[in-house]
């Protein structure tokens, strides 16, 4: 039997204002101790390796360029993580911060024995991620902070919760789990990439819903909602990107399933975080 997971979604940390953000954090902090320490070494593949091969050319195509994309990410983000924990204002904040950088280097194991032990190759090169592509910069940016005031610092990091708690895990992510559902995972395949899914998706409801919350509290300052409004605004076209690009494996083109639907997803999905923080429609 599986152990039963707490889950703590985005939407219960986002409500809930009634604790300090620092209280919240330690209570994270405690649950990631808790319930984020699955194994990605112990999801079993074994049906997943038999679904593959039987799978049509054009659905292989297509898993091997979207598992391409969970992989970038996931590994670009856990090389760079150390400033959001770096500039976070408490002992409390840094400490599940933290546990958030472990998780990025569990996630990125999975997708790199995925690709090992069911795909039997190695990722492919070309996948278009304009926002994870910026994260170099934001690092940069958050860095340099270090050395600032109270305020740059403040001002670093609501920019970088936009950037990447906000758009790359709170409408990125969060769509991808969605196509994958429609695509596969509704019709019963790969149920150890589900099961992956699953528990990535439980670390990132605790990301999420942290920095989603923390994003609603920072805007009630004037300076920093106008630069999370224009930042969600810049990169809206660049995370539809994702799903605009052909599907292009070994110098073949594969279609896109129909049950995708990216842009229509990650619309909806930008609309749903930036009602979550300002709490209105986004005029775009």
């Amino acid at each position: 039997m599986k152990e039963q997971v707490n889950m703590t979604t985005a939407d219960d940390l986002i409500l809930g204002l009634d604790k300090s953000t620092d209280e919240v954090a330690w209570d994270l902090y405690r649950k990631a101790i808790r319930f984020g320490t699955w194994d990605p070494a112990s999801i079993d593949l074994t049906r997943d390796k038999k679904d593959f091969a039987e799978l049509d050319e054009d659905l292989k195509g297509y898993l091997i360029h979207f598992c391409t994309g969970f992989l970038d990410a996931e590994e670009n983000v856990a090389l760079k993580f150390c400033p959001w924990i770096m500039l976070g204002s408490s002992t409390e904040q840094q400490a599940f911060l933290s546990t958030q950088l472990l998780e990025e280097f569990k996630h990125t194991q999975f997708f790199m024995r995925y690709f090992q032990e069911v795909f039997g190759r190695e990722r492919i090169s070309g996948v278009k991620n304009v926002v994870q592509q910026k994260l170099d910069d934001r690092v940069k940016t958050m860095l340099a902070a270090l050395e600032l005031g109270e305020e740059e610092r403040e001002a670093a990091l609501v920019e970088g919760l936009t950037h990447y708690q906000g758009v790359i895990e709170g409408v990125q992510a969060m769509t991808g789990y969605e196509v994958f559902e429609a695509v596969y995972g509704s019709k019963g395949l790969l149920p150890g990439l589900a099961e992956g899914f699953a528990r990535i998706k439980e670390d990132e409801g605790r990301h999420v819903g942290f920095g989603l919350r923390m994003l609603k509290l920072l805007a009630r300052n004037p300076l920093h909602a106008k630069r999370i409004d224009a930042l969600l605004n810049e990169y809206l076209p660049h995370i539809l990107i994702r799903y605009d690009q052909p599907i292009i494996v070994d110098g073949k083109e594969y279609p896109t399933p129909p049950e995708v639907r990216g842009r229509e997803r990650l619309t909806k999905m930008y609309q749903r975080r930036y009602r979550d923080i300002f709490g209105k429609q986004a005029s775009v």
